[in-house]
């Protein structure tokens, strides 16, 4: 049972994330041989406030 993490900041679109999911579950059955039902796929989001890249928060950067 393959179980997929995506660790993303917020603002991406309810439809964009299934469409994600969709693409992402569709793939591992192809390269796995598994069955959709098999495939779980969950996102992570978190704001710019909580993640930050060379010691500075991504909702200071420009």
């Amino acid at each position: 049972m393959p179980l997929i993490f995506i660790y993303q900041m917020e603002g991406r679109t309810q439809e964009q994330k299934r469409r994600a999911m969709e693409g992402i579950t569709e793939v591992i059955c192809k390269e796995y041989g598994v069955d959709k039902e098999a495939v779980t796929v969950i996102i992570q989001e978190k704001s710019k406030e909580d993640w930050a890249r060379g010691g500075k928060f991504f909702s200071e950067r420009k």
